[in-house]
């Protein structure tokens, strides 16, 4: 694709947007401006279109996503300049709202009157499932979100901005200065085509991050943009020229359709600042693939993530995306002179390529869809979670990240659900860490501790529980200081880790007005923790020679009994195996869903993966599990 045709297919993505007659004065909104805590902030059930922008330095990037039918994937996209704070102190709130929204968005707010009301957004809103809109911004610019919250308070709406925890945590690799929009991207990124991940973004800074096979953040880059290259060099010399954004993609375009690419030795003032811009970019860019391919994939890739991205896909974003992808492709896009180089050649005289490099100037929009239909399914899964008889779950071991400094340099504390205390809200949970250290904590909390314990389990060399430990600090006041509590019985429960489907995100389709995610619905790829889909297990099939001696009839029978006679709940919080060419995999029957039809089993495997079983998969589990479970070393 050349750079003409990749910016007529981005500006066909994003919408003009036609103003409206601005109304009365609307009604504020009495919901305040929010950081997302979950679940509240998951979008509501029965939502049928959101909002996310992002503030850029120079520009609003809007999209409208779908409801959870479409695993909240974008749909429309479109830019405006920044809000001006004197437009808003002159004009209507709500007619800033109004003209900043193309057709379809504007509708669904306010209907197709021809002028705006907060009447109409009222109105409309008592007819939807959902009455309030949601809103999620990613943003560095805080004066942006401000007057943002401001507009979307003059109709029914929950604004929300996303923060970087939001994205990554900080046992994935985030550090505190990591920018929410970079951890956004590579969320995005990963949302596509799995770990590891590596983006360009290009703007007013142009900056490079990426993960590694194990969903770990690398780290990435930070330097000046091309139009801030550009900018310096006139503003710190006398004679050097402006370049204006439009000067560079009418070159770019004539090297790539005359066949002229820039030279090395430029004999013009403004080609030699673009050559030397551009060959910047090009060889960087270069050296921090091969990084990347080094570490992220021949070291570190690991086949146990529940994406991985095989085909080694780097993508471009941002203002300028459309250039550095041309800058990154076999002979620089034919925008900067090449010399040929020795070594393997595809067809075409370059060097094999060991990368694919794509451009998804909506990746920002992408990611916020993935934590979106993430957090979702994280609410449902604790929601059934709470379900279950609250006394089953002491005993059982647990996991949590402290921001501490450990001797032993594992962050991670494991501990013990030693009693349920009964409070006259929500149960809570007394927890007893290994170094001693105890603290209460809700069903929910709970949850999240289960399922890390599920991911790490318990520490690979153990050690004495001496040195520093946790802070007191850190921890929910003792169960003294709790109101009206008394335990219950104690009994026994399994570790608890969120289930979650495989993701297969659809390309970024930005010659269309309407984009919509790929292939299979209902597909969350989880950036928390790595997964294998149980669409990879299902795929594994062993051979004869390794298949397990079949157990006696009398057992086999048994089995068959147990499963048709008994309560489908009772299962939950067992044991079971499973064969994968030729090797023994064990894990915990963690939830009954009978919302299925049929209805499902959800099994999570001890290395991470997960699995939902049918009665006949429930059942040929067991039976494996008859056999081989002597084997498995957290048999309760």
């Amino acid at each position: 694709m050349t750079l003409a045709a990749a910016a007529a297919a981005a500006a066909s993505s994003e919408q003009q947007v036609v103003p409206a007659s601005p109304g009365p004065a609307p009604a504020q909104s009495s919901l305040p401006t929010n950081t997302t805590e979950w679940p509240n902030a998951a979008p509501l059930n029965g939502e049928k279109l959101i909002f996310s922008i992002s503030c850029g330095n120079s520009h609003l990037h809007w999209a409208t996503h779908y409801g959870d039918a479409e695993d909240y994937n974008p749909q429309i996209f479109w830019r405006t300049p920044h809000l001006k704070k004197e437009d808003m102190e002159s004009e209507d709130l709500l007619a800033v709202l109004s003209r900043n929204l193309p057709d379809d968005p504007h509708d669904h707010i306010f209907g197709k009157a021809e002028n705006a009301t907060a009447a109409d957004a009222q109105a409309l809103s008592k007819l939807r499932a959902a009455p309030l809109i949601s809103v999620y911004v990613v943003s560095t610019n805080q004066s942006q979100e401000a007057l943002l919250a401001a507009i979307w308070k003059t109709v029914p709406s929950r604004f929300f901005v996303m923060r970087g925890d939001d994205f990554f945590k900080k046992e994935e690799g985030r550090y505190d200065t990591m920018g929410t929009d970079r951890l956004a991207t590579l969320t995005g990124a990963v949302h596509l085509h799995g770990h590891p991940a590596l983006v360009f973004d290009g703007g007013t800074a142009t900056t490079y991050s990426a993960t590694d096979g194990n969903g770990k953040i690398l780290g990435g880059g930070i330097g000046p943009g091309l139009q801030s290259k550009f900018r310096s060099l006139t503003k710190d010399t006398d004679a050097l020229p402006e370049i204006t954004t439009d000067q560079v993609i009418a070159r770019v375009n004539e090297a790539q359709e005359k066949g002229k690419p820039l030279p090395t030795f430029a004999r013009n003032t403004q080609e030699a600042m673009m050559a030397d811009a551009f060959q910047e970019f090009a060889l960087k860019g270069r050296n921090v693939i091969g990084h990347w391919l080094e570490k992220a994939h021949e070291k570190s890739a690991s086949t146990d993530t529940m994406k991985v991205n095989t085909d080694r896909h780097v993508i471009c974003t941002g203002g300028d995306s459309d250039i550095l992808m041309q800058l990154l492709q076999p002979h620089y896009g034919g925008v900067i002179e090449h010399m040929e180089s020795s070594g393997a050649k595809s067809k075409n005289g370059a060097l094999a390529q060991r990368y694919k490099v794509e451009m998804s100037k909506h990746l920002i929009h992408y990611g916020i869809a993935c934590v979106l239909a993430t957090q979702v399914s994280l609410r449902n899964r604790k929601d059934a979670f709470r379900k279950n008889p609250h006394q089953e779950h002491v005993g059982k071991r647990v996991a949590k990240h402290f921001e501490v400094e450990a001797d032993d340099g594992d962050n991670i504390f494991r501990g013990d659900v030693v009693k349920v205390i009964e409070t006259d809200k929500e149960d809570e949970f007394r927890i007893q860490y290994d170094d001693g250290d105890s603290e209460d904590i809700t069903i929910g909390e709970l949850y999240d501790l289960f399922k890390m314990f599920a991911v790490h389990g318990e520490k690979k060399s153990k050690k004495a529980a001496t040195g520093k430990g946790k802070s007191t600090s850190q921890k929910k006041k003792g169960a003294t200081q709790k109101e009206k509590k008394k335990e219950k019985p104690i009994s026994q429960a399994a570790t608890q880790k969120e289930k979650a489907t495989s993701q297969t995100a659809a390309s970024d389709k930005e010659n269309t007005k309407e984009v919509k995610s790929s292939p299979e619905k209902k597909a969350v790829d989880i950036p928390s923790f790595p997964i294998k889909s149980a669409k990879n297990k299902a795929s594994r099939v062993p051979s004869d020679a390794k298949k397990p001696a079949a157990k006696k009839s009398k057992t086999v029978n048994d089995v068959v009994a147990l499963v048709k006679s008994s309560d489908p709940r009772s299962f939950v919080r067992k044991r079971i195996g499973k064969d994968f060419d030729g090797d023994p995999f064990f894990g915990t029957i963690m939830e009954y869903d009978d919302t299925e039809n049929p209805p499902l089993w959800h099994v999570e495997y001890d290395d991470g993966d997960e699995e939902d079983y049918s009665k006949k998969d429930l059942i040929k589990a067991l039976k494996y599990y008859g056999i081989e479970g002597k084997n498995d070393d957290n048999k309760s």
